[in-house]
């Protein structure tokens, strides 16, 4: 080769190496930059959204295009790929969230920006930390910086809280993008730089469960400028205090706190808020509200000002604010149960997605018989068998055609949606929060796009094996466009398959609502001793003001539930009655701390602890009622319309509704659940469809309770439990339904419900159900607050034979700490080896007021 053939070839690589580069150019030379923030703090969960809030620049020319993290650069933790539009004119500075949902093992996330030739003008990646199920996230707005307050204390024993700071302007606009957040803090920022959608979304999070905590001190006015509806305190001015003792009370400390000025916000106190700590003067130092199934704890002082920021006891305190709120129903953690909803979605009450078998095979004998035995017989009596080569295939593209006509016919042009929706609704708010499923079934393979109403969330349930053949659980990949609404483009089914799809939504709340009484009554005397036995009675009047009847009604409440006679049509009003007696075996609820979403956190371990009140499936039936089939997970749905609706709806209820730690967890508060409307506004485009709905309607009630004057008891379902300490293998251990094995040692921490606190406590009452006779005596420690050290009790067999220890303690004021909570420690040890707990429990009894005239409780 001559050497002027070789430096042509040598130039000619040169150049195309130059185009490469070119056409591979960095963001930079397109003179576009992303700056990202991912997640809270780079943390998110498993299967729910999480926030990237992109700010883009553009030095360069007018671009259009969109951002997108998708599989193929981010990854296989992503199954679908999430874009959002974006217009970036020149000299252009915007900000945009986007939302993504990834499996455990994500690490980063890239986000590109493409423009409308889907060629990748710029690109960004973000790190990301996954936040196991059953542990605990803490969101402080406005805290970028890791130094700052501490909320490491608040975790359950064996669980760990992860503690996110983040900018204000990257607390994301969408309710659903909060799910993951369990607390939020803030303490001396401008919450007035807020948003309206970013409030709106924080206030819906804290309705359906969170907990919000806001602190005063010299920045008071500034932090509750964007939060004044949610506190329990408005405040409007501030003082000078050196009486902080209380706050040392209430986190279980005896040193006093005080001697020390430190600046108080004070102000105007909400209807509902309750004081859990004053001065000496009786001005709040802390106060309660509970909003929906959150609460809103308001601190007067700032934790980041002396003597709070050098006190040890802080740490104490968070945990008390955090211990000492009410349980969660289980409905609360949206779908836990992924093959449970995909099975539900996929039933369609009325549609066989198989043509009927004697049909078929009548069709498949009369087709044999026709190209076979008939078409010879017809052929030899004409004395024409040579046509069998025309007739043969005639015969066989006829009977295709026939086939593809009765199967269009069959099948039908139209969509079909299978929607499921979970409506929960509060007095506190005229808009009610949907859970939902939706899923799209189609004659034949086609392309769809599947669109929401503005404010909604969609996206592909997470699936890993479809049980069902006909599903499409794993399904392609499906590009989900955000905008004001969430919109699933362009996934393909394929004839006669389900592809599913989990949705939330912000809707009107229903015109539905209703009040109940609690009360305190006599009822009969007990059959053993004669004496009168008394219970809490709930009652009150429901009411349907709305345009849609509410069929199946049933309301709800800790102890058990109660069917309404017949619907509830529009105009309609129902009154109940319902006394709360609890078993023998209702246990304690679980904390919020104690977070459940883990299918074996609410799983039996012992077959006999299966009592009518004490099962994770208990809520299920108890809206079910005579409904509920106990088969329905190992048997198909049935051959007709009404077994199909019965076991889809009941699937539903044991996606969502599964019970934490065998408790209902309904706490103090009473529920109306039954069928009505949907409310979900997801349609599958321009194409003709027909929808099969179904959608729960869970309406929490206003409760009142009447403060009886005489002597009390506080049963074990009216308290909440939290681990404050686990020294064990298993992580799950808890006061019901565990086996504790030698080397184990455990503290629990029970606190009675804010209506069960009692003002006097006379006596304090501890039983242990075993499963077996086990020994007759069983030691336990009991925290002595005043001495802070632990006292040694015995509990003892009531009776031969008896699985049941239990130990009674008159005038246990030396016990009871912040809100008459109990701290109780078990070490397996002392007893002896391996113990299997059923249910340990705490009971009070004593006066809901305070009063001179007490009756006498003796030691036990």
């Amino acid at each position: 080769m001559s050497q002027g053939r070789l430096g042509h070839n040598l130039t000619l690589l040169l150049s195309f190496l130059l185009l490469l580069t070119v056409v591979a150019a960095p963001a930079q030379a397109q003179g576009i930059t992303l700056e990202v923030a991912a997640g809270f703090d780079s943390f998110f969960r498993e299967h729910q959204w999480f926030p990237i809030r992109v700010q883009a620049s553009n030095a360069g020319a007018d671009r259009s295009g969109r951002l997108v993290v998708r599989p193929e650069t981010s990854g296989s933790a992503f199954s679908n790929t999430f874009s959002t539009a974006l217009e970036l004119p020149a000299g252009a500075r915007k900000s945009v969230f986007l939302y993504a949902t990834a499996r455990s093992f994500a690490d980063s996330v890239r986000i590109e920006y493409l423009d409308d030739e889907n060629v990748v003008l710029a690109s960004q990646e973000a790190p990301l930390r996954h936040v196991p199920v059953a542990d605990n996230l803490h969101l402080l707005p406005g805290d970028a910086s890791r130094g700052r307050v501490d909320l490491s204390s608040l975790a359950p024993g064996g669980r760990q809280a992860w503690r996110a700071g983040m900018a204000l302007e990257d607390l994301p606009p969408l309710a659903a993008a909060l799910q993951s957040v369990d607390t939020f803090l803030f303490s001396d920022v401008d919450t007035g730089a807020l948003g309206n959608a970013q409030r709106e979304a924080l206030a819906a999070r804290v309705l359906a469960g969170a907990h919000l905590i806001v602190t005063g001190g010299a920045g008071w006015q500034a932090t509750a400028a964007g939060l004044g509806e949610l506190l329990p305190l408005q405040p409007t001015a501030s003082l000078t205090t050196a009486d902080l003792s209380s706050l040392a009370t209430l986190a279980g400390r005896m040193d006093l706190l005080s001697g020390r000025e430190t600046l108080i916000a004070t102000g105007n106190l909400h209807a509902v808020a309750r004081v859990l700590a004053a001065t000496s003067t009786g001005v709040p130092l802390l106060l309660r509200r509970e909003y929906g199934l959150g609460t809103v704890d308001y601190l007067a002082a700032d934790p980041l000002v002396a003597p709070l920021s050098e006190w040890p006891g802080l740490d104490g305190l968070w945990f008390t604010l955090a211990a000492t709120r009410r349980s969660l129903p289980g409905w609360t953690q949206g779908i836990t149960n992924l093959e449970r909803a995909a099975n539900a979605s996929e039933i369609l009450p009325g549609l066989d997605l198989l043509p009927d078998l004697l049909p078929l095979c009548g069709f498949l004998l009369f087709y044999v018989a026709l190209i076979g035995p008939l078409n010879y017989l017809i052929l030899r009596r004409i004395n024409r068998r040579a046509w069998a080569w025309v007739t043969i295939p005639a015969l066989i593209l006829l009977f295709s055609a026939l086939s593809w006509t009765v199967g269009i016919g069959l099948r039908g042009t139209s969509a079909t949606l299978s929607r499921l929706a979970l409506v929960q609704a509060w007095p506190e708010s005229e808009s009610a929060q949907v859970t939902g499923l939706v899923g799209v079934l189609s004659p034949r393979r086609a392309t769809y796009d599947l669109l929401t109403a503005p404010g909604s969330s969609l996206r592909p349930l997470a699936r890993e094996i479809p049980a069902n053949p006909f599903a499409a659980g794993i399904q392609a990949r499906t590009d989900i466009r955000q905008a004001e609404s969430f919109d699933a483009l362009n996934f393909n089914v394929d004839a006669s398959f389900i592809s599913t799809f989990h949705t939330t939504a912000i809707t009107p709340a229903p015109a539905i609502t209703g009040a109940a009484t609690l009360s305190y009554r006599q009822g009969e005397p007990d059959p053993l001793t004669g004496e009168p036995r008394w219970h809490w009675l709930l009652s009150g009047t429901v009411r349907n003001a709305g345009d849609f009847p509410l069929s199946e009604p049933v309301i709800l409440a800790r102890a058990g539930s109660q069917a309404l006679p017949g619907a509830l049509q529009p105009g309609e009003s129902a009154s109940f009655e319902l006394p709360l007696v609890a078993d023998n075996l209702q246990p304690a609820a679980p904390a919020p701390l104690e977070r459940h979403g883990e299918p074996q956190l609410t799983q039996l371990r012992f077959s006999r602890f299966s009592r009518a009140l004490a099962s994770r499936e208990q809520s299920v039936m108890d809206i079910m009622q005579d409904n509920y089939n106990s088969r329905a997970y190992r048997e198909g749905p049935g051959s007709s319309a009404t077994a199909q609706e019965r076991q889809r709806r009941q699937l539903l209820l044991s996606a969502a509704a599964a019970d934490p730690f065998l408790s209902t967890a309904r706490s103090g508060q009473v529920f109306l659940a039954g069928w009505g409307a949907m409310p979900l506004q997801t349609v599958p485009g321009e194409v003709q469809w027909e929808a099969n709905d179904a959608a729960l309607y869970i309406i929490a009630l206003e409760v009142e309770q009447e403060m009886p004057q005489g002597l009390v008891r506080i049963e074990a379902d009216q308290f909440t439990w939290v681990a404050q300490e686990r020294n064990s293998l298993s992580a799950n251990v808890a006061p019901v339904n565990t086996d504790y094995q030698p080397g184990d040692q455990v503290v629990f921490r029970f606190t009675p419900l804010p209506l069960a606190q009692l003002a006097q406590v006379e006596a304090l009452h501890v039983t242990l159900n075993l499963r077996n006779t086990g020994p007759d005596e069983i030691p336990l420690e009991l925290w002595d607050w005043q001495d802070s050290s632990w006292r040694p009790v015995t509990l003892r067999r009531p009776r031969a034979r008896s699985t049941t220890r239990t130990v009674a303690l008159a005038h246990p004021q030396a016990l009871l700490g912040a809100q008459n909570s109990v701290l109780l420690r078990l070490v397996a040890e002392e007893i002896g080896g391996a113990l299997r707990v059923e249910r340990l429990a705490i009971e009070q009894q004593g006066y809901l007021r305070y009063t001179d005239d007490r009756a006498t409780v003796a030691d036990a």
